[in-house]
């Protein structure tokens, strides 16, 4: 889901005198929801802090600059806070969308709106979860992104950064893999079908809610995370490109059915795993870790498939390996795409495009 200005109306909420204004926006989970993180976007005409939960997450100074924060929160206690301050006497606003998403995977969206208490001077402690707002007034709320005056003209136009810097998984360090059918790296092996399997347990049972995945194979593949149909494709000169979102796990399975139709045979890939707690993502790759099978049976897709009596893969070599070459890396996702002849049929991913 993607966060960002205009998502259900936010308003700019607006003081016009030069001085420090605290906003507060108490936010309480509903139906026994855990929230798990908050992805937050915000820009304030001209400055401001901003606080969650009592502590400082970050500020800002440039108006037309907004910026994105995740923040991790807690189950007890849940307050946005933000002390925006206006330079000059000169028209002042704050404009924010925050996403909540919870442990079982869904979102809720909090916008600057008539929600928000407001008021004038600085009160010790406000961004605190105990403090009291009960008597402030609502926050004044002047109009619309982006349509409201004066931030309506283009020397005004706010930069909304993207949602993520992270490049993606990167080849440079996966290894191409198949069975111990080869007798060298890159070697002819025998027609057919095989299955590859590999499960991901992430550090401190960290949870994480979306995939991010480079993989080609010569000659075939389809793709399963977590006993759903990814996608399927036929090239190992250009890799396929997935984004892939579920329900937030601290448990990944990832399934290959990869066919050969004849000489050189090899799986390449490289995975990132998004975290839903701002922690950094889980990234892995094919290597010798991976487990095969010769046989491919129809329930290797199954997250709950014992693989301990599987072989390990038998490594060919990496990036720019000599059968192969360098693996061109694509700039756009791939989309969700039925499985290949042969290959397990399975409920569709939630492919990202």
């Amino acid at each position: 889901v993607q966060i960002g200005f205009g998502l259900q109306n936010d308003r700019l909420v607006v003081h016009t005198l030069p001085e420090i204004s605290p906003f507060r926006r108490d936010f309480t989970a509903t139906n026994g929801k855990v929230p798990i993180s908050a992805n937050i976007l915000i820009t304030t005409d001209n400055g401001y802090a901003l606080y969650v939960d009592g502590r400082l997450v970050g500020s800002g100074k440039n108006f037309t600059s907004a910026q994105r924060y995740c923040v991790p929160l807690v189950n007890s206690c849940n307050v946005f806070a933000v002390a925006a301050q206006n330079s000059v006497a000169s028209p002042a606003g704050l404009l924010a969308a925050i996403q909540i998403r919870y442990s079982d995977g869904f979102v809720d969206n909090i916008v600057t709106d008539g929600e928000w208490h407001a008021v004038s001077g600085t009160p010790a402690g406000f961004e605190q979860c105990a403090f009291d707002d009960s008597l402030w007034p609502a926050a004044f709320v002047e109009g619309p992104y982006p349509t409201t005056a004066p931030w309506n003209v283009p020397q005004f136009a706010i930069t909304i950064p993207p949602e993520s810097q992270d490049p993606g998984p990167s080849l440079q360090s996966a290894q191409w893999i198949w069975t111990n059918e080869l007798t060298a790296p890159g070697s002819n092996v025998p027609a057919g079908s095989r299955a590859f399997h590999k499960t991901v347990l992430t550090p401190n049972n960290e949870l994480v809610v979306q995939a991010k995945i480079l993989i080609a194979t010569d000659n075939a593949f389809t793709i399963y995370v977590n006993c759903l149909l990814v996608g399927s494709g036929e090239s190992f000169r250009v890799a396929d490109r997935y984004v892939v979102n579920f329900p937030p796990t601290s448990r990944v399975v990832i399934a290959v059915y990869a066919t050969n139709f004849a000489s050189p045979a090899g799986v390449f890939a490289a995975f990132d795993l998004v975290t839903c707690n701002c922690s950094d993502d889980v990234s892995f790759v094919t290597d010798g870790s991976w487990k095969y099978n010769l046989e491919s049976p129809a329930d290797f897709i199954d997250p709950n498939f014992d693989d301990s009596a599987w072989p390990f893969a038998v490594t060919e070599g990496g990036f720019g390996a000599k059968t192969w070459g360098q693996t061109t890396v694509p700039t756009t996702n791939s989309p969700q795409s039925p499985a290949a002849n042969g290959a397990p049929n399975a409920p569709p991913a939630d492919v990202v495009a």
